[in-house]
């Protein structure tokens, strides 16, 4: 008995009693688990590929099933053999490594239960999953069933505690499967307990502010992150490409003058001519991750700066104001200055 075996006739049979008899009762029937990962693609629907190829086995002259505990799952087996088969495989993608912001608050949680840690089916873990869900969903993440359940929040709190100079005093080693941003933000935030909790709680805020059909387009510009990230970046941004309100502060500021950056004073249109006429790039100056829901954006709220200006007004966790930019600026000029 083998994958070998296996006849494109035989698992199209398959596909026809699962159909008939339903998932939970198929999967049930057979002894078998769903699909996490790979999944066989028939006529626009989707079928659990190891479970279906183990009982196809049986349409082949009679034959037993292949149970579940006799073959491997996976591209390397059963997917190779349904291929060549001539059927399609959806591979759903891997989970996402976890992000700055979702590790700054499963630290901050980890903080709150220092002495015991919340269990799996905690209120606590349940709380945080649900969260991380909500982001991933708004942010448009591709990715299992699994991403960022109670089982690996509850792994991810042990990873933390295994960097716990408190715990490990004790003789302990814990889960050391974490990574270097873990590391990293323990060191960043060890004895500031305040400014982790006031992060933890700007980035809730964030995510609860997302609008799954604004912030799913956009896409997570690198250039513009810095330390800031993940959900609050894009909570950003999402104010910041209104085109109407762009539109109408370049509008306002090219009646009153020219399009110069209110950080260094840089005019596109004095250096580049015609080919930097009437470009700026528009900065949000709030918070927006603070603001009532409902609010609105007024133009006042709008600042102009050249690219250079704003990326730097995006290199914290939350955004620059005009003025730290240009504070910023005149400390480095002052800097190169010669004697």
């Amino acid at each position: 008995m083998a994958l070998g075996d296996l006849t494109r006739d035989a698992v199209i049979a398959a596909i026809s009693e699962y159909d008939v008899a339903g998932r939970q009762s198929f999967l049930a029937k057979y002894g078998f688990a769903d699909s996490k990962r790979y999944w066989l693609v028939w006529n626009g629907k989707h079928y659990p590929s190891k479970a279906i190829a183990g009982v196809a086995h049986r349409f082949i002259d009679g034959r037993p099933i292949l149970g579940s505990a006799t073959f491997t799952g996976g591209e390397a087996s059963v997917g190779k053999k349904l291929r060549q088969l001539g059927f399609d495989l959806y591979i759903v993608p891997p989970n996402p490594d976890w992000s700055r912001d979702e590790l700054i608050l499963a630290l901050d949680l980890y903080f709150e239960n220092t002495q015991v840690i919340p269990g799996k089916e905690s209120r606590a873990v349940d709380d945080l999953s649900a969260l991380l869900n909500a982001m991933h969903q708004a942010m448009g993440t591709q990715a299992g069933s699994t991403i960022r359940n109670a089982n690996g929040v509850y792994l991810k709190l042990m990873n933390i505690r295994s960097l716990d100079p408190a715990y490990l005093a004790q003789g302990k080693v814990g889960m050391q499967s974490g990574g270097k941003i873990e590391k990293a933000l323990w060191a960043e935030y060890v004895g500031r307990r305040e400014q982790l909790a006031k992060d933890a709680a700007d980035i809730r805020t964030a995510i609860t502010s997302l609008d799954v059909k604004a912030i799913g387009t956009i896409d997570a510009d690198t250039a513009y992150e810095g330390e800031e990230g993940g959900v609050i970046i894009r909570l950003h941004k999402r104010y910041e490409r209104d085109s109407r309100l762009i539109a109408e502060k370049r509008m306002a500021a090219k009646a009153s003058g020219s399009l110069k950056c209110e950080a260094c004073d840089f005019d596109f249109a004095m250096v580049y001519g015609a080919l930097g006429s009437d470009y700026i790039e528009v900065h949000h100056t709030k918070p927006v991750h603070l603001m009532e829901p409902g609010s609105k954006t007024r133009l006042s709220d709008l600042a102009l700066l050249c690219a250079n200006c704003h990326r730097m007004a995006h290199r914290k966790r939350v955004p620059l104001t005009v003025d730290e930019v240009r504070r910023a600026l005149a400390v480095a000029r002052k800097l190169v200055v010669q004697p």
